[in-house]
């Protein structure tokens, strides 16, 4: 029977013994010991919801209908394996199928099933179970905990964990999808948390991600098609990569917000004379060094062929959110972020696509980061002693209101700094911003514009304050004098133009 026929039948069912009738008749041959009706059965009501979902998934529902499509999926008939899982991922999409608790009920059934399917060879049903189960995930209620003991979850995890090393990309790929969704604080939140399997699952997912990466890199297309194949393996690579990065994201989240909860700093029932290895901290210090030795490269690698706005929003995000999770490494990791460009693209990204209103969640997360790196870089400095409370609380200020409104390009943000003419507060605020950047990225190596056209601009600057009698905050002169000076230094031309440009603002 094809699926026209099905749905076909699922209507004349309908039309000649009426709504209520329909579940029950379809229930008992769910409930029959013949294979074909239940499959049948299956089928039938997938052509129904497909048919019209709200209209028929409460009754479907209300008739208890989800487990038994649950008991079937401990079948080992593939094909009614996988015609429950089309049905009970069309039923998900109904809030009633979470309300009435199925999925609390129905979830070892999935994780056996998921386990049990990825050891056959079908690649179908590995996409169906796994579409099913990141549907759960992702739709649960958060007030209806999901996985009742840390058992279930560290099965779970184990289960994805197996998932996203398939071979297969589209399976991978769905268990990607997966992992994010399963890295809520609601789903993990079973006492203890087992953050040792957390850790090996977002270790399989970044290393598949890796391994599809360099696979792509290694072939080399021959023919006409050769371009066409590589932008399509480039593109592809791409959401790969922006689906890991979104999983790691989530444990990021996931990591936060469980700061704040004093259960879950650690394993209760670890002996005190073990390594402290299943730890909240264990497991910052994890993705702080997960994300240097694996997502950067990963990224910075992919930036050589395209850009994509989306994916280095999620990228900065997670960088940004690395200073609040491990936050005694944040200086030094700001200082390493500064020495790799970072700092010149972040603004490059902001010029190219975050212009007037366009890319508003992408030009936040590259303000965000850029804020929360200087403000790390100037609590620490190398060249200077550190900044008074006082000092860094006006510069945060300014850092605040400055950063969101630049999106230039540097030969734009050089011409901007030397303009002379009148400046209001806003925009004087913006001329702070961008002479604070160019200063903690010259002190940390990273010289993207000439010392020349630099040293001229930090003068133009100065002059323009002493025209119009104002003082800058503390720190952005200091700023000023360090890179008039390690301008001249660079440049033996310039060395007899600093004199003049030491002005003494008072």
């Amino acid at each position: 029977m094809n699926k026209d026929e099905l749905g076909e039948s699922a209507k004349n069912i309908e039309g000649s013994s009426g709504d209520t009738s329909l579940p029950l008749v379809l229930k008992k041959l769910l409930l029959s010991r013949d294979e074909t009706l239940q499959v049948a059965s299956a089928h039938c009501i997938t052509a129904v919801l497909v048919h019209s979902p709200a209209k028929h998934a409460p009754a479907f529902i209300h008739a208890d209908i989800p487990e038994f499509l649950f008991e079937h999926l401990s079948s080992s008939s593939e094909m009614l394996v996988s015609s429950s899982y089309n049905c009970l991922t069309l039923l998900a999409e109904e809030p009633l199928f979470f309300s009435k608790c199925h999925t609390v009920y129905g979830i070892e059934a999935v994780v056996r099933s998921l386990q049990g399917s990825l050891e056959m060879n079908n690649t179908e049903l590995h996409k169906q179970g796994l579409l099913l189960f990141t549907e759960i995930l992702t739709r649960q209620p958060e007030e209806i905990k999901l996985f009742t003991n840390s058992a279930m979850c560290r099965d779970a995890g184990r289960a994805l964990q197996e998932a996203v090393s398939s071979p297969v990309l589209e399976v991978a790929a769905e268990a990607v999808k997966a992992t994010s969704a399963f890295l809520r604080k609601d789903h993990q939140s079973a006492p203890p948390v087992q953050y040792r399997e957390l850790q090996s699952l977002l270790e399989a997912m970044l290393n598949r991600c890796a391994e599809f990466s360099q696979t792509l890199l290694n072939r080399r297309p021959l023919g006409h098609a050769s371009s066409r194949d590589s932008e399509k393996a480039i593109l592809q690579r791409g959401k790969f990569l922006l689906s890991t990065l979104e999983g790691f994201r989530s444990a990021c989240r996931l990591a936060i917000e469980f700061q704040s909860e004093p259960s879950a700093q650690e394993n209760p029932f670890t002996a005190p004379s073990a390594k402290k290895e299943d730890t909240l901290e264990a497991f910052s210090e994890f993705l702080l060094s997960a994300c240097d030795s694996l997502c950067i490269p990963m990224v910075m690698r992919h930036l050589e062929q395209t850009t994509h706005p989306a994916l280095m929003e999620v990228f900065l995000s997670i960088l940004h959110s690395l200073f609040v999770i491990v936050p005694h490494m944040k200086e030094k990791f700001s200082k390493k972020l500064a020495a790799s460009s970072f700092i010149r693209l972040t603004l490059e990204l902001k010029a190219r696509f975050c212009s007037g209103l366009s890319h508003s969640a992408l030009n936040q997360v590259c303000s965000n980061f850029l804020y929360y790196m200087c403000l790390n870089l100037l609590s620490a400095p190398e060249k200077t002693g550190p900044p008074s409370e006082e000092e860094l609380s006006a510069v945060s200020e300014l850092l605040q209101h400055g950063l969101p409104q630049i999106s230039s390009r540097s030969p734009e943000s050089l011409a901007f700094l030397s303009d002379r003419q009148y400046m209001e507060g806003a925009a004087r605020q913006r001329q702070y911003c961008i002479l604070l950047l160019f200063y903690l990225a010259y002190i940390h190596e990273d010289r993207f514009v000439s010392e020349a056209e630099l040293f001229e601009a930090v003068q133009s600057f100065l002059l323009s304050l002493q025209d119009q009698g104002e003082r800058p905050p503390l720190v952005v002169f200091k700023a000023s004098i360090y890179l008039l000076a390690i301008c001249q230094d660079k440049d033996n031309t310039l060395r007899e133009q600093l004199h003049s440009s030491l002005i003494s603002i008072s």
